[in-house]
């Protein structure tokens, strides 16, 4: 048995076929979909790229683990280390606390490598303890395209993939603003046009007196973009179509990749016997509050993210919709590679759900952002509450709430109108945050730092 990982930054699922997207952006990732199970409603506990990470790789909200941001105060990570006596001794091991995912996977006897230069571009060497083996691609830092990433992957694949219990990290960066893949690969959506109608002409007209990070006429200075495939900013549908396509060439680009890594396990002999999973850190708003690309909010666009799972054996061409976090994709992969559950984490299993039993959900699920606006939010199956702290200059309230099922692209704030369900996501909220107080391993909120660091005023929910 054998795990490989493909963890795509800025993929935002409704851009994959197998989630109904009618261009053809991931003919390889598809492939994956049909014989697994596709999630439809998996979230990141934290985002962007670094809280994202930090909350999978230790099965811990950001609240607990201290990474909400890419930076800063709340990017600091949370680590203790044990010192556990054996007799009249203390053990030569040090253990730390939280046991991250490819440590506690090893010490159960799997082999674990992860093929990515996310340690290096965000400077968390915590991400790096515990493997096996760990490879930095180059010194791009996010910078490096698609064959330099699987270059690495088909000359480690080609030393292991005969052997067993092995568990293989695989980052790609090219779907992450900015988009510099060769032009040609747009083409194959010239007879595919840009499916999503929102947002109209008159609504691009009124983004366009928004201010703030990468609004419409804020996409680059002086609106002249450094790359072909990007618009200097977004004045009408045809700069949006432009920058969706980019966008999208960007992931069939990756998909490509991935088609090729797959085709080397199949060539050895391998893929039969290999689980392979799908996901992503975060996803990229193109129109969400007026902001196109990037990760400036906690919108719904942004926390969402894909999770595909084929995994041997279990479901085929499934699909879930229950409500799941990324914190439970630590104690979900333990499950299924039989290894013991861990203990001290927020996540749960859904082991169950790819094998056709019934399984847990969550009522709701509460997530936060403090890279650029600060801000909490409660999703139930119906609603998207988001409360902000701070803006950071974004075009945001400090309260809204949406019937996100309706209307996912959060266009109609209805919090004034209705103040019972204002009330009702406010009461999850604080139950929640209480919960997470209560726990063994709670730590000072990382969100009262950030606004100390900012210079801000910080009340807590409760």
């Amino acid at each position: 048995m054998r795990v490989i990982c493909f963890d795509i930054d800025c993929l935002r699922p409704d851009h994959l076929g197998c989630h109904g997207y009618a261009r053809p952006t991931s003919p390889a990732i598809d492939a994956v979909a049909a014989e697994g199970v596709r999630f439809e409603r998996y979230y990141c506990a934290s985002s962007p790229c670094l809280p994202s990470r930090a909350a999978w790789v230790t099965g811990r909200y950001g609240i607990h683990n201290g990474v909400i941001s890419n930076h800063g105060a709340g990017a600091r990570f949370r680590f203790e280390q044990v010192s556990r006596r054996t007799g009249e001794h203390f053990d030569s091991t040090i253990a730390r606390e939280p046991e991250l995912l490819p440590r506690h996977l090893r010490v159960h006897g799997w082999e674990t490598a992860t093929i990515s230069n996310f340690a290096d571009r965000h400077g968390a060497n915590w991400f790096l303890y515990g493997w096996s083996e760990t490879h930095s691609v180059n010194l791009k830092g996010g910078r490096e395209t698609a064959p330099e990433v699987t270059k690495k992957v088909l000359r480690w694949l080609r030393a292991n993939a005969d052997r067993d219990r092995w568990f293989l990290h695989v980052n790609f960066w090219d779907a992450h603003r900015a988009y510099k893949m060769d032009g040609s690969w747009t083409q194959r959506f010239r007879n595919h046009p840009v499916p999503q109608r929102w947002p109209e002409e008159t609504t691009i007209r009124e983004h366009g007196r928004l201010k703030g990070p990468l609004t419409a006429l804020a996409q680059w200075p002086n609106a002249r973009s450094p790359f072909p495939l990007m618009p200097g900013a977004i004045r009408d549908r045809r700069d949006f179509e432009q920058l969706v396509t980019g966008y999208d060439a960007a992931i069939a680009y990756v998909d490509h990749h991935i088609g090729i890594i797959l085709n080397e396990l199949d060539r050895q002999g391998a893929l039969a016997d290999t689980a392979v999973i799908v996901t992503a850190d975060h996803g990229d708003p193109f129109g969400e509050h007026g902001i196109y690309g990037d990760h400036f909010t906690a919108d719904e666009c942004i926390q969402r993210v894909p999770l595909i799972m084929r995994w041997p054996g279990l479901s085929r061409g499934g699909v879930d919709r229950a409500l799941l976090s990324n914190v439970d994709f630590y104690p979900t992969l333990c499950d299924l590679m039989g290894v013991p559950l861990p203990a001290l984490t927020d996540g749960r299993s859904f082991a169950a759900h790819l094998r056709s039993q019934p399984g847990p959900g969550r009522d709701f699920l509460v997530w936060d952002t403090a890279c650029y606006a600060a801000q909490r939010a409660v999703r139930t199956a119906e609603l998207l509450l988001l409360r902000t702290y701070d803006p950071f200059g974004c075009p945001v309230r400090p309260l809204e709430l949406f019937e996100i099922e309706k209307d996912p692209f959060q266009t109609r704030d209805v919090a004034g109108e209705r103040p019972d369900l204002v009330a009702q996501c406010d009461a999850l909220l604080d139950g929640w945050l209480r919960e997470q107080r209560e726990k063994p391993y709670a730590i000072a909120d990382p969100m009262g730092d950030v606004m100390k660091e900012r210079g801000l005023e910080w009340r807590p929910q409760t």
